[in-house]
């Protein structure tokens, strides 16, 4: 417990004046250890509009300029809700343009151009997937008891749509009001067939563990103590039971269950790549972290089934995994899927809208 306080202090301490980054990325790499020993350092999920944090506790809430439609953000790995705005610069001055290929803030944009109220969600990284998709779901329950939105959408990154996805599967089983006011749902990145990088990274810890050398084995359990919320994404598990009778540590490829997605919901995917549409860097690389068939959620068997339902799907070439966040081409697109697609949701449509859940935790890969 100690070791671990000191290892944390030591790494804050190595990033003066980016504490908030640092310690988004604390939690993404030992988030889960933190949770565990209820450090103070642990990320607790919190709901934002604009900087400002929202106390569901103490209603009644109010939100100044609040529309009746909300739009969610939810960060990836190691982010905060301020990874947004990474790499955004100031707005142009009133009547200048903006310069050309400029990153942009989806929230303010959204909020602008369809009327939306921009909210964010903070959470830890590090914890598991299933975890932080539960809690979304309750803290987005609570929001709707005393803030009734008419109408949310999603715009979700990378591991963030795991999240999503895990907290629309906890809603439908819970019963929840919120789901049903569920219009839309943007992915932006998200690793829905896993991310090769952690899969390197697992194949890497689980051999050097095995070779006969103190060294070796040493470096091999140091990787190994990367977060439950990393490991979740090897697979693209959203699920309780896709690991907790599982062992994270063996050298397998399970298939991750299918969550229950509510089909009353418009699906947007955004898929990014390094390279030139078609290109060898394109297909080897994805985006430099999310390969274009998991990012669709695409079965490379066919005796595998789809994990993600109809959706719309764009490419973007020579868009990084990072750019997806506040590119000014995703934002055009997002802005005309929200204008051309509108959403077919009524309450009375989602009671009954749900896909059947996929089998009961993970299976090996090519089982039917």
């Amino acid at each position: 417990m100690a070791d671990l306080a000191d290892l944390a202090d030591r790494f804050l301490r190595a990033y003066p004046g980016r504490r908030d980054e640092a310690i988004a990325v604390l939690n993404g790499a030992i988030g889960d250890r933190l949770a565990a020993s209820n450090a103070a350092l642990a990320v607790r999920m919190q709901l934002f509009h604009g900087a400002q944090p929202w106390r569901l506790e103490d209603p009644p809430l109010t939100v100044p300029n609040a529309g009746p439609q909300a739009c969610l953000f939810v960060h990836g790995l190691m982010g905060s809700e301020r990874a947004w705005r990474f790499g955004v610069g100031p707005e142009p001055a009133k009547g200048e343009a903006a310069t050309e290929g400029a990153r942009v803030d989806y929230g303010p944009a959204i909020a602008s151009e369809r009327d939306q109220t921009p909210l964010y969600v903070r959470y830890n990284t590090g914890r598991h997937i299933s975890e932080n998709g539960r809690e979304l779901a309750d803290r987005l329950e609570q929001l709707f008891a005393v803030y009734p939105f008419e109408q949310l959408s999603i715009v979700a990154h990378s591991m963030g749509g795991l999240v999503t996805r895990s907290a629309c599967h906890y809603a439908l089983e819970a019963g929840h009001q919120w789901v049903l006011q569920l219009a839309r749902v943007f992915l932006l990145g998200v690793p829905s067939r896993g991310a090769p990088l952690e899969l390197l990274a697992h194949v890497t810890a689980f051999t050097l563990d095995r070779i006969w050398n103190p060294w070796t084995k040493l470096i091999g359990k140091a990787i190994n103590l990367r977060s439950a919320g990393i490991k979740d994404l090897r697979h693209g598990f959203v699920l309780d039971e896709d690991w907790r009778h599982y062992d994270l540590d063996r050298l397998a490829f399970p298939v991750p269950s299918r969550p229950r997605d509510p089909v009353h919901v418009r699906w947007f995917i955004a898929v990014g790549s390094l390279g030139e549409a078609g290109s060898a860097l394109a297909a080897t690389l994805g985006d430099g972290l999310v390969r274009a068939p998991s990012a669709q959620g695409a079965s490379v068997d066919p005796r595998e089934r789809e994990l993600l339902p109809p959706a719309e799907v764009q490419h973007f070439a020579a868009t990084s995994h990072l750019a997806l966040m506040n590119d000014p081409a995703v934002l055009a697109q997002m802005l005309e899927w929200w204008q051309t697609s509108p959403a077919a949701s009524t309450a009375t449509t989602a009671t009954t809208a749900t896909t059947a859940t996929g089998h009961t935790g993970p299976t090996e890969a090519g089982e039917p």
